[in-house]
């Protein structure tokens, strides 16, 4: 299913490329590519969404986070508990409000992630680093300002969110 929708994302992408050129010569452009790009754009968000969604053990290895469709956007919930000390995490939502973040190429998302260490809320992003390593950056005013974490796939199996 994955590689079909990425087939016909494609070809449809350089169906309006070719398209493109002629409606913008009969000014046409603006009536007929705004609808047709939102929908490939949806369909390509789509197909990411699904790839992160699954069973994932932290990098601490005490936790494993089930992560998958909460409403219009991604969120993570503790599904096991590998330490005895990481007990009150259970079924407790870690994660939350993760979309795609549109500016990148990379299937990353941008939501919020709650560090159970100190209590508090950071904004985070995520991001596939292959089909098995998903990287965590929880951070105050910038990316650039977190500490990276990587993920490890422990299933594809989902339930659903709620």
């Amino acid at each position: 299913m994955k590689k079909q929708i990425i087939l016909i994302t494609t070809c449809a992408t350089l169906l309006m490329s070719a398209w493109s050129a002629q409606a913008q010569q009969a000014g046409l452009s603006d009536y007929y590519l705004a609808p047709v790009e939102a929908e490939i754009q949806a369909n390509q968000q789509t197909s990411k969404q699904g790839a992160v969604a699954g069973t994932w053990l932290t990098q601490s290895g005490n936790l494993e986070v089930e992560i998958g469709q909460c409403g219009q956007a991604l969120c993570g919930k503790v599904s096991r508990v590998l330490e005895a000390s990481a007990a009150p995490a259970m079924g407790k939502t870690i994660m939350a409000g993760f979309t795609p973040t549109l500016s990148t190429k990379a299937a990353t998302w941008s939501g919020k992630i709650f560090n159970r260490a100190d209590g508090q809320t950071y904004d985070c992003q995520m991001r596939m680093l292959s089909s098995t390593e998903l990287e965590i950056t929880p951070y105050k005013d910038s990316p650039e300002n977190g500490r990276n974490q990587v993920w490890t796939r422990v299933s594809n199996t989902v339930t659903a969110q709620k």
